[in-house]
């Protein structure tokens, strides 16, 4: 009986309390709490590939995201009301010839209350002297010691404004894919870029890594992913994907004997309902006898 104001039915929690934190990593039609009035989200790109011949990793799919005081703020939704969700997918490794560079992912979307939020997808890494391509974050540049993508390409507006993603980085054998939050090379040598990292109901989540790329011809060398999901980069075919459901980006390969870039890591996206605040905990009469109509009572 406690816990309604003395009413025998279902328990009214005080509003402003969490109610559903799902991670969506498929393509689908996802249905709020009848209870949920607002909606945080992050939604990532699926990364890019890692390139070919002294290739730059892939670049990792870009961020769109309300959590963490980000670009935008959570949004006002209907209860019990359906989310289309769009997952994109992570762009192959190049495996030749030796110009050719990883392939871009595809974006990931989300659509609320009529309006469609787009993260764009991670630009495949550079492979031989052919240029990283651009996306959410950038692919790593190749041999071509200038030639990286440019992240946050196309630069967002409106419902997709904001920054998504940082630049691949250069070097004459090959740069490491850019991340969220970090360019390629930014701890090191060909390193990958990290990505966007936060905590939710005590949950972390770590999403949008580059890869790196091999490191320079004939040295065994493994070239880090960036936090979040990005794949290594490295001779020997010791370099790996970016993970799943995170929009990391794949692994540059390299030369002696040529290797070939691994593939980026599907996007991924990040649902959390809330309701809004204030309220007491106490069922109002008509929402009652709403309930009793229903047969939810």
């Amino acid at each position: 009986m406690a816990g309604n104001g003395g009413i025998i039915g279902p328990l009214n929690l005080p509003t402003g309390v969490t109610t559903v934190l799902t991670q969506v990593n498929c393509s689908t039609c996802h249905t709020l709490n009848a209870a949920t009035t607002q909606l945080d989200f992050a939604i990532v790109g699926g990364g890019g590939g890692g390139g070919y011949n002294q290739g730059g990793g892939g670049g990792a799919g870009g961020i769109l995201t309300s959590f963490c005081n980000a670009c935008l703020s959570a949004v006002t939704v209907v209860g019990g009301s359906t989310v289309p969700v769009t997952v994109g997918c992570g762009g192959a490794g190049s495996s030749g010839p030796p110009t050719t560079a990883g392939t871009n992912g595809t974006a990931s979307k989300i659509i609320i209350a009529c309006t469609t939020y787009c993260a764009t997808a991670g630009g495949g890494g550079g492979a031989g002297a052919t240029q990283g391509n651009n996306g959410g974050s950038g692919g790593g540049g190749s041999s071509c010691n200038s030639c990286n993508g440019t992240g946050n390409s196309p630069v967002k507006a409106g419902a997709d404004g904001g920054p998504q993603g940082k630049d691949g980085g250069m070097a004459p054998t090959g740069g490491g894919g850019g991340g969220y939050s970090e360019a390629g090379n930014t701890d090191g040598a060909k390193a990958g870029g990290d990505g966007f990292i936060f905590c939710v109901a005590g949950t972390p989540y770590a999403f949008g890594g580059g890869g790196g790329s091999g490191g320079p011809d004939g040295t065994p060398l493994t070239s880090p992913g960036g936090a979040g999901g990005g794949g290594d980069g490295g001779l020997q075919d010791t370099n790996t994907v970016g993970a799943a459901n995170t929009g990391g980006g794949g692994g540059g390969g390299n030369s002696g004997p040529f290797i070939s870039g691994k593939a980026g890591g599907k996007g991924v996206a990040v649902l959390h309902e809330q309701r809004d605040g204030g309220g007491s905990g106490m069922w109002q009469m008509n929402t009652v006898f709403e309930y009793r109509k229903d047969g939810r009572w």
